[in-house]
């Protein structure tokens, strides 16, 4: 008698090798633990957006309920997308300009509008070269890719995502991580690198704050290591810069990082209120070499102007009293939310605009996350490939906009709900042994 897929446990690999010539047989080992999961109410990346981004949010689930609630789930940290000055700026565009670039940078795509979006991440960053990226991926992804060589070395912090991971692979760069925010170990491995190879391009790669856990690296030590061994700083600071920090220059203001990385990547998609992303750096030269030869930029269509206005007003007002107002607002909401949920699971790191909780078990967070929609809290469950094989996690992303008065019962519908994830999931595991 065939077994029954567990809908919450035992994800097949995404491929399978050697189960036929065509792709759908490759892929076809899937099919039969989605339809369980479909048919559980859980089906991963079906839920559809019904209505704007703002605090309280309305999406459709895979089966065209609606569903409401308080919207933790997406990257808005200081409430801009739904931001009247905002929206104003992106429709005078659109009606002057229209809706697509139309084209890459290298083919007329890049608009004029670009120019005062780049200064305005030029004043946030420090850094004077701003090159504007079609996404945050592709900024992470592009830089990488174009800025190293097969003789070349990138050291990456373990936790590093995919985009800057995968720019320094298909470059041919030898990848050596380092232990998470380990600087000791990063040390040792900078001394031998730089002892065996006196004269490679070294690279070290880390985000400014951790999605996953909250955590951040102690970036005045980094500098100084980078220096000290004449490698070269790429950090990323697309999940703080604008929503964190003095000025809103996120972890680089927080750490009073005068000493500037040589390469900052970043997202416009957590803060600024648009799609896109973004590569800046203190030397022209390199600036115009990235323009020319990273594919992420002069291989795909541009920014479309009512993005550049959108994402220009958006800085705009994260550099004001207003945006200071805002950051304030988000940092007591994440206290806030983070002292009413004082569980075992909650990690203490610093109050970011992340919440991360991780279990050691993949079928707790969707259970939960679908608790949690019932009793109207949306979140966002993560599972495997987007968490370590065998864990899920529960993310959520704090708003400048949500009411601290409502965090506490937040708290108390994430408590029942993980606790009612970690039974069930429990349970399910012992019926499919």
């Amino acid at each position: 008698m065939p077994t029954v897929p567990d809908p919450l446990h035992r994800r097949p690999p995404v491929l399978s090798p050697g189960s036929g010539v065509s792709l759908p047989s490759r892929v076809s080992g899937l099919a039969a633990w989605m339809q369980a999961r479909g048919a559980s109410g859980l089906a991963p990346g079906e839920v559809r957006l019904t209505s704007g981004v703002d605090a309280w949010m309305e999406v459709q689930e895979a089966d065209g309920r609606i569903r409401e609630g308080l919207n933790f789930t997406s990257c808005d940290h200081l409430g801009l997308c739904s931001h009247r000055e905002v929206r104003e700026a992106a429709a005078g565009a659109l009606r002057r300009f229209g809706p697509h670039s139309a084209g890459p940078a290298a083919a007329a795509g890049l608009h004029v509008l670009v120019e005062p979006l780049c200064a305005g991440l030029a004043e946030l960053t420090g850094l004077t070269e701003v090159t504007a990226m079609p996404s945050g991926w592709a900024a992470g992804y592009g830089a990488l890719r174009a800025l190293v060589g097969r003789d070349d070395v990138v050291l990456l912090d373990a936790h590093t995502g995919g985009a800057m991971r995968e720019g320094a692979r298909a470059a041919g760069a030898a990848l050596h991580p380092f232990r998470h925010t380990d600087l000791n170990h990063l040390a040792q491995r900078l001394s031998r690198l730089r002892a065996t190879r006196p004269r490679a391009l070294i690279v070290v790669a880390t985000p400014a704050l951790f999605p996953h856990d909250g955590a951040t690296p102690d970036l005045l030590a980094l500098r100084r290591l980078t220096r000290d061994y004449a490698a070269t700083l790429v950090v990323d600071v697309g999940q703080d810069l604008g929503c964190t920090g003095p000025g809103g220059r996120g972890e680089l203001g927080l750490q009073g990082v005068e000493d500037l990385p040589d390469v900052v990547v970043g997202s416009l998609a957590r803060t600024f209120a648009s799609n896109g992303g973004f590569v800046a750096t203190g030397s022209v030269e390199l600036a115009r070499y990235l323009r020319h030869y990273s594919p992420a930029h002069a291989g795909s269509a541009a920014l479309s102007p009512p993005q550049l206005a959108a994402a220009t007003t958006a800085v705009r007002i994260v550099r004001s009293s207003e945006g200071a107002a805002r950051r304030a607002a988000l940092q007591r909401a994440a206290i806030t939310l983070r002292t009413a949920l004082a569980r075992p699971w909650l990690r203490p790191e610093s109050p970011g605009p992340i919440l991360a909780l991780t279990f050691p078990d993949e079928a707790v967070a969707p259970v939960a996350a679908w608790l949690c929609g019932e009793e109207g809290v949306l979140v966002t469950p993560l599972e495997p490939p987007n968490t370590v094989r065998g864990t899920s996690a529960l993310r959520l992303h704090l708003m400048a906009t949500h009411e601290p008065a409502l965090l506490a019962e937040v708290a108390r519908v994430l408590t029942r709900s993980l606790e009612s994830g970690i039974k069930h999931a429990h349970s399910l595991a012992l019926r499919h042994e």
